[in-house]
């Protein structure tokens, strides 16, 4: 028996299954809810619930970490939805990252049934969510941010209050401008290097070293050198978190012309087939001489 507060848990993709996984470790009671069949089998411990308002009724609190904001709408506000079956008193977060406005309109929701709600959305990728250091942007009410503390800090070791609810959301949106930009330099930089005759490890290991250096440089600039382009966050969702990025930027009255001509590129990039593939297939957006092709011998 324990008095941990039994956790609904909906999204078992590569970031949701190693978030979940400690929080089973800690302790907690889960539940989950998946609309793809065979998932739940990796937690068979858990309580399996048919819809999301079923899981809701059984936890005291629900996570979810879907895919779009029309996944988070639906699983939260539809018919069979989390606030058709959430306990008074109870809570929901919400790590998917989305629309500041969604995030707003479900806290609304929320307190008028007397549930506490917060956008929680993460930054780390699945090494972050498997050591759970992740960066964790919370929007919500102070009441709502202190009960969830106790959770998100089982995810992540940097996790910082932003504002009222949708606050968090636009936190992360923030921090997608910088990853998707930051490809875009990468990319270039890496495609003057090799046209330049240069080595490229020589070249990270300089780069790193120096103002330009990051944990995104460390990562990806390997990964595009040796041609890997399997993913740790994909194209697709890079694509619909620049597309949050530009709606939010059009509400502010404020013009990003550098966001937008990376998320064309990246429309390019899921055009030629690479939808599934890490965001470093931005260079298969770009004419390079056959032999220093991205999967070519050299």
């Amino acid at each position: 028996m324990t008095d941990l507060p039994r956790i609904g848990w909906i999204g078992l993709g590569i970031m949701g299954e190693r978030m979940l996984r400690h929080l089973a470790a800690a302790g907690h009671p889960i539940g989950v809810y998946a609309r793809r069949p065979g998932v739940t089998d990796a937690f068979p411990e858990a309580t399996v619930a048919a819809t999301p308002a079923a899981l809701a009724a059984w936890s005291d609190v629900v996570i979810t970490i879907v895919g779009e904001p029309a996944d988070v709408e639906q699983v939260m506000l539809g018919p069979d939805g989390v606030l058709a079956g959430a306990r008074p008193g109870s809570l929901v977060i919400d790590c998917t990252t989305s629309s500041p406005a969604l995030a707003a309109r479900i806290a609304d929701a929320a307190a008028a049934i007397g549930v506490d709600a917060v956008d929680a959305p993460v930054s780390g990728g699945p090494a972050g969510a498997e050591r759970a250091s992740l960066s964790v942007m919370i929007g919500g009410t102070d009441t709502a941010v202190a009960r969830a503390m106790p959770i998100l800090s089982r995810l992540g070791t940097t996790i910082v209050h932003h504002g009222p609810p949708g606050a968090g959301q636009s936190a992360k949106i923030a921090n997608q401008i910088v990853v998707g930009l930051s490809m875009l330099g990468l990319t270039e930089a890496f495609l003057f290097a090799e046209a330049s005759g240069l080595d490229p490890e020589r070249v990270l290991e300089t780069l790193g070293a120096g103002i330009a250096g990051s944990d995104l440089l460390r990562v990806m600039w390997p990964k595009v050198a040796a041609g890997d382009l399997e993913p740790g966050f994909r194209v697709e969702h890079l694509i619909k978190d620049l597309g949050l990025a530009l709606d939010a930027g059009h509400a502010a009255t404020i013009t990003m012309p550098g966001t937008a001509l990376t998320r064309e590129l990246y429309h390019a990039v899921r055009a030629a087939g690479h939808a599934g593939r890490g965001t470093q297939a931005l260079i298969t957006a770009y004419d390079r001489p056959a032999d220093r092709a991205v999967g070519t011998e050299p």
